[in-house]
């Protein structure tokens, strides 16, 4: 078997090694370096990375759908082109190069949670299952067949790393396991049922703000969903004070806004029970204690939290249809 591996973060990488493990990697694909932090400096996606490492031949065009990027995949000869968070859409020319297609793993229990951010996603929802899908690409954004998919359980305090990681591994598995075959004919993909799909956005900056009106509960999901970006914050006192650890929320009826420090905690009311930060970044400060907090910060905490109330945000996943 020749493989054609197309992916680009971290979360490509177990597959990218358990598929090198196996010496069927002809080329790696990879996009560009990119300008990255703030002196934008030049970024290798952490899969061309390890290729070099592993002496594998490497790809990182600007269109992988060009013409002279098609030529050099076709010249790998491959029996089938694998794809793990390669982060661009492929055209037909590219998806019907190798003679069983495209496969594609994708970080969620497809139709569910297509798009920029399902890991994200998932645990913002308050979800205990998610999982990886193993899918046959088509020209659409993660619309393909199923070839097989896997459940895997989300932790009650799980952050977006951490899950992150788990697939990524849950994900080389199941490539594992199902690749041969399907390279052989002896598997059948499904089509998706479009009336239970549902397709996630890309984060963005905004999304860090918590809205002190909703349940304890949501804010921790969210808080847990957006580490290590876009993070979490709170409008206090005209300054943001980010929300740099966070226990599981309290029951505890309090009003929304009103802050104080129980223990190794502080503990602000939301719309329904309280948060719990036990670590906090005031603007422009390093994180610390809720106790060192308390002492360098007291103003803040007879300030009312969560004002200005932040604007609505869109949802971060919306029916496909």
């Amino acid at each position: 078997m020749r493989v054609v591996f197309l992916g680009t973060p971290a979360f490509a990488l177990p597959a990218l090694r358990r598929l090198h493990a196996r010496g069927v990697v002809e080329l790696v694909v990879s996009q560009p370096d990119r300008p990255a932090g703030r002196r934008g400096r030049s970024h290798t996606p952490e899969v061309i990375e390890l290729a070099r490492e592993l002496g594998l031949p490497t790809l990182q065009p600007s269109n992988p759908n060009d013409a002279a990027s098609l030529e050099r995949i076709r010249a790998a000869r491959p029996d089938v082109v694998v794809v793990v968070a390669y982060g661009r859409l492929l055209r037909r020319s590219l998806l019907e190069l190798a003679p069983v297609g495209v496969v594609n793993l994708h970080p969620s229990l497809l139709p569910a949670y297509r798009g920029a951010s399902p890991i994200q996603a998932a645990i913002h929802d308050g979800l205990t299952r998610t999982g990886v899908t193993l899918m046959r690409m088509d020209a659409g954004l993660d619309t393909g067949p199923v070839i097989a998919a896997r459940e895997v359980d989300v932790g009650a305090g799980e952050t977006a790393p951490a899950l992150h990681d788990r697939l990524a591994e849950a994900g080389a598995d199941l490539l594992d396991e199902m690749l041969d075959r399907w390279v052989a004919g002896r598997l059948t993909a499904q089509p998706q049922d479009p009336d239970s799909a549902t397709v996630t956005r890309p984060l963005e900056r905004a999304d860090a703000e918590l809205d002190l009106r909703r349940p304890a509960r949501a804010l921790y999901d969210q808080w847990r969903a957006f580490q290590p970006w876009p993070g979490a914050f709170v409008q206090v006192g005209g300054r943001r004070v980010v929300a740099a650890e966070m226990e599981q929320p309290s029951a505890e009826d309090a009003p929304v806004g009103c802050a104080s420090l129980d223990g190794d905690s502080l503990v602000v009311g939301c719309g329904s029970g309280a948060i719990r930060l036990t670590r906090l970044q005031p603007e422009g400060r390093k994180a610390m204690s809720a106790s060192a907090f308390a002492n360098g910060y007291g103003p803040l905490l007879a300030a009312l939290w969560g004002d200005p109330q932040p604007a609505p945000r869109p949802p971060l996943t919306r029916p496909a249809s």
